[in-house]
C-alpha cells in the first residue's frame, strides 16, 4: 500500500513538473519575441536566482545540512557534472534553440531524451524494455511529434545551430536525470538542485556577463521572468527530480511529456496560438502515455 502511494505521488510530482516546464517555455518565448531578451541574460539569472532561493531555504530550515553537498569531496565531482553538463547545458541550449527557431521545434527535438534515457537504463540493467515502457515511449514520441510538426517532417528543417542546441539539451536531460543518483540518496533533491543551479548560474554569468545586457524593463516582462525563475525552475525541477528519485528516470522522463501539452494550452490562451486536429491527436497520445505509466505494473 505504501509503495503504491509513493509511486502515485512520484507520478503526480513529475506531472506537475512537466506542466510548469511548459509554462516556463511559453514565458521564455514571450520574453524573446516581445521583450527582446536573450538567453545570455535570461538563463544565468534564472539558474542563479532559483538556486539561491533553494539554498537559503535550507540555510534557514536546516543550517547543518545546507553546505554538506559542496563539502562532500566524494560526491563533489558528481555535483559538478550535474551542474555543468546537466542543468547548465540543458537550460542554456534549450533556450538558445527556442530563440533560433521556436518553442515547439526545440521541444520536440529535446524530447528525444526519453528514448536516450530508456536505452541507457536498459543497458545499465542489462535488459530489454518492458512492454508497457515501449508502448508508452512510442505514444509519447508520436504525440510530441504530431503536436510540434502536424505530421510534416519538413517543419523540423531548422538552422544547424538550433538543431545542435536542441540535441545538446536532450543530452543534458539524460545527464541530470541519471548522474546525481548517489547525491539524491544522500541529500535532499531540492538542496542538490539548489547548489547545482547556483554553480551553473555563476559559471554561466562569468561567461555571458548578463549585467551588461538589456534585461526586462516593464511589469509584464518582470512577471514573465519571475515565473521562469520560480514556477518554471524552482518548482518544476524540484517536482521532476522527486519523480526521478521515486519512480525512476525512464518513467519520469516519459511522464514529463505533458510539457508540450502544457505549453500548447498556455500558448493558446496567452499567445493566441492556433491548433488543428493533429494537435488534439497528439494530446491524446501523450495523455495515454501518462495513463499507461500510472497503472501498476503486473508481474510477468
Amino acid at each position: 500500500m505504501q509503495k503504491n502511494i509513493s509511486e502515485f505521488l512520484g507520478i503526480l510530482s513529475t506531472l506537475f513538473g512537466g506542466i510548469l516546464w511548459g509554462f516556463s517555455g511559453v514565458c521564455g518565448q514571450y520574453l524573446f519575441e516581445q521583450k527582446n531578451i536573450s538567453p545570455d541574460w535570461l538563463v544565468p539569472y534564472r539558474l542563479f536566482l532559483a538556486g539561491t532561493v533553494l539554498v537559503i531555504y535550507f540555510m534557514i530550515s536546516n543550517p547543518k545540512l545546507a553546505f554538506k553537498p559542496i563539502r562532500d569531496t566524494k560526491l563533489l565531482l558528481e555535483l559538478m557534472i550535474y551542474a555543468f553538463f546537466g542543468l547548465l547545458m540543458t537550460q542554456y541550449t534549450y533556450f538558445c534553440a527556442i530563440e533560433l527557431s521556436n518553442a515547439a521545434v526545440a521541444t520536440v527535438i529535446q524530447y528525444s531524451a526519453p528514448a536516450m534515457i530508456l536505452a541507457v537504463v536498459c543497458l545499465m540493467e542489462r535488459r530489454f524494455p518492458k512492454q508497457n515502457e515501449l508502448i508508452a515511449l512510442i505514444l509519447a514520441i508520436l504525440g510530441v511529434f504530431l503536436l510540434a510538426t502536424h505530421g510534416n517532417f519538413n517543419t523540423l528543417a531548422i538552422g544547424g545551430k538550433a538543431l545542435v542546441y536542441a540535441l545538446i539539451s536532450a543530452t543534458g536531460i539524460v545527464i541530470y536525470s541519471l548522474v546525481p543518483t548517489r547525491l539524491n540518496k544522500k541529500y535532499p533533491v531540492a538542496l542538490n538542485l539548489g547548489w547545482g543551479m547556483v554553480i551553473a548560474g555563476a559559471a554561466l554569468a562569468l561567461i555571458t556577463r548578463p549585467w551588461s545586457l538589456d534585461g526586462v524593463s516593464d511589469t509584464d516582462g518582470f512577471l514573465a521572468f519571475l515565473s521562469v525563475v520560480t514556477l518554471g525552475t524552482i518548482f518544476a525541477f524540484s517536482f521532476y527530480m522527486v519523480g526521478v528519485k521515486t519512480i525512476g528516470a525512464s518513467k519520469a522522463s516519459m511522464i514529463a511529456c505533458i510539457e508540450p501539452v502544457s505549453a500548447a494550452i498556455f500558448g493558446y490562451f496567452w499567445l493566441k496560438t492556433e491548433f488543428v486536429l493533429l494537435d488534439f491527436i497528439g494530446f491524446v497520445f501523450i495523455i495515454s502515455c501518462i495513463l499507461i505509466l500510472s497503472k501498476k505494473e503486473k508481474a510477468r
